[in-house]
C-alpha cells in the first residue's frame, strides 16, 4: 500500500560502460538477468519498494549511461540524489581506476553534502579463481584488503 511508504529515495548507479550497471538494476528490481543486455542510451529508471525494520521506503533507481557521448545528459540526473552506487568490473582494472572521474562528477553535480556512496565490484562470476585473478590481487593491494 502506497500510504505505508515513509520516504522515496533517489539512488544513482554510475560507472564506465559495460560494467554491468543495468544488469545490477534488473537483478535487484526484477530478479532477472539478460546476458545479451545492450548498453543504456541516456538513462533508465526503475522503482522498488523495500522494507527495513518494518519501515517501507521507495527506491527510485536511475541507471545512467557510462558512455562518454551520453555524459552530457547526466548532470541533471545527479540533482537531488540521496545515494549513489559506483560500479566497476572486477575483470577490467581501468573501470576501477576511472572511479575517480565519477567521484569528481558527483562532487560537481550533486546537490547534497550527505550523499551515501556504495562501491560495487561487479562480474565476480567472470573470475574463475579469485585468488589467482591479477586484477583482484592488485585491487586488494591498493585497498589494503
Amino acid at each position: 500500500m502506497e500510504d505505508d511508504v515513509l520516504t522515496t529515495l533517489k539512488i544513482l548507479i554510475i560507472g564506465e560502460s559495460g560494467v554491468g550497471k543495468s544488469s545490477l538494476l534488473l537483478r535487484f528490481t526484477e530478479d532477472t538477468f539478460d546476458p545479451e543486455q545492450s548498453a543504456t542510451i541516456g538513462v533508465d529508471f526503475k522503482v522498488k519498494t523495500i522494507s527495513v525494520d518494518g519501515n517501507k521506503a521507495k527506491l527510485a533507481i536511475w541507471d545512467t549511461a557510462g558512455q562518454e557521448r551520453f555524459r552530457t545528459l547526466t548532470p541533471s540526473y545527479y540533482r537531488g540524489a540521496q545515494g549513489v552506487i559506483l560500479v566497476y568490473d572486477v575483470t577490467r582494472r581501468e573501470t576501477f581506476t576511472k572511479l575517480d572521474n565519477w567521484l569528481s562528477e558527483l562532487e560537481t553535480y550533486c546537490t547534497r553534502n550527505d550523499l551515501v556512496k556504495m562501491l560495487v565490484g561487479n562480474k565476480i562470476d567472470k573470475v574463475m579463481e579469485l585468488k589467482t585473478c591479477t586484477v583482484m590481487n592488485s585491487l586488494r593491494s591498493d585497498l589494503c584488503l
